[in-house]
């Protein structure tokens, strides 16, 4: 599939965050229905999101694998965690990766990794300094930029011939400056709350660029898991064939009984191709203990239930196929020979 490329503009659009994790300016996720394309009430409030943890600092026991990390040929789990390992990806749909701010008519094109002031925000492989300071949005220098203080790093390393960036932004501070060469660990800044934001976080991107421009990818397909701990992905399409945007799932552990929410990407992810060259999904939801798990959605006001298996280290891929449910199958982009050598 070909990829358009993307102009810094909409870099802004797409990556620009209003994070919050505390109190938002937004209308409660909580209080959207399941989906606009579903009328039935009943299943607006059987998946409803945003019910946030308590604590946001979502801890590990487990130790992480090393970087990088590909147990299959087309996984890269090549960046160590830029936040200090025992911290998590919460567990909601909020402030993922493609998710829709409605009040700001903006797309989420990060992570937002939830940690204290001035908690070490760490180099996530090593590479040079190519930006650091006020201004990554509107321009060196400028203090009033939505990202606050950022830095970006361009990495001594490519996939399928793209070099890979990533992004950290609503520092603290910065401990690097532009053409400094950094390794994987190096502290390079601090969590703080400069720009849009109204709690302290790290607001994480990953990005590459080649000969179709510079792309967004989800972070959470690129951050090596916990030990013990793996990656869901895939596609959540209706009866046309056609992606399902802004949709929500559920997913529950059959072991520990616990409940991760997830969001479809918004459409915009999608019509700019921001994801996966192989796997082209429209979910991702990473740090999930190995194990059994049920996944549940609404469609046509039908629930539709599916068990899945969670390995360690890796993606586990699934298909929604409008009212043919869940199933396991391969990505599209497996059907790409250039994939298969």
């Amino acid at each position: 599939m070909k990829k358009r490329s993307i102009t810094p503009q909409r870099v802004a659009v797409i990556g620009f965050i209003i994070s919050v994790f505390f109190i938002s300016a937004a209308a409660p996720v909580n209080n959207l229905p399941f989906s606009t394309n579903v009328n039935s009430s009943s299943q607006g409030d059987a998946l409803r999101l945003g019910d946030t943890p308590e604590d946001p600092y979502y801890p590990s026991n487990k130790p992480f694998f090393q970087a990088p990390l590909s147990l299959t040929p087309h996984d890269h789990f090549w960046l160590s965690r830029p936040i200090r390992d025992e911290i998590l990806t919460w567990r909601t749909a909020d402030y993922r990766y493609g998710y829709f701010i409605k009040q700001e008519s903006i797309v989420h094109g990060g992570l937002d990794i939830p940690a204290p002031e001035k908690t070490p925000v760490l180099a996530a492989a090593d590479g040079t300094v190519v930006f650091s300071g006020y201004g990554l949005l509107y321009g060196e220098g400028a203090r009033n930029d939505p990202y606050g203080i950022a830095v970006m790093v361009r990495h001594d390393m490519e996939f399928d011939g793209d070099t890979i960036y990533t992004v950290y932004t609503h520092l603290g501070k910065t401990l690097v400056k532009v053409n400094e060469l950094v390794k994987a660990g190096q502290k390079i800044g601090a969590v703080g709350m400069t720009g849009n934001t109204s709690g302290p976080h790290l607001h994480f991107e990953v990005r590459v660029k080649g000969k179709n421009g510079m792309l967004l990818q989800n972070p959470e397909l690129w951050m090596v898991p916990p030990l013990e701990h793996g990656v869901l992905a895939g596609r959540i399409i209706n009866n046309m064939g056609n992606l399902l945007a802004n949709w929500n799932i559920r997913l529950t552990s059959l072991d520990t009984g616990t409940v991760w929410r997830i969001r479809t990407y918004d459409g915009s992810i999608v019509e700019e191709s921001q994801q996966d060259q192989y796997y082209q999904e429209n979910f991702v939801l990473n740090d999930l203990p190995a194990g059994r798990y049920e996944i549940l959605t609404y469609y046509n006001a039908s629930a539709y239930k599916y068990e899945v298996t969670i390995v360690p280290g890796a993606v586990t891929y699934i298909n929604f196929l409008g009212k043919k449910g869940f199933s396991l199958g391969n990505p599209p982009g497996s059907q790409n020979t250039e994939f298969l050598n």
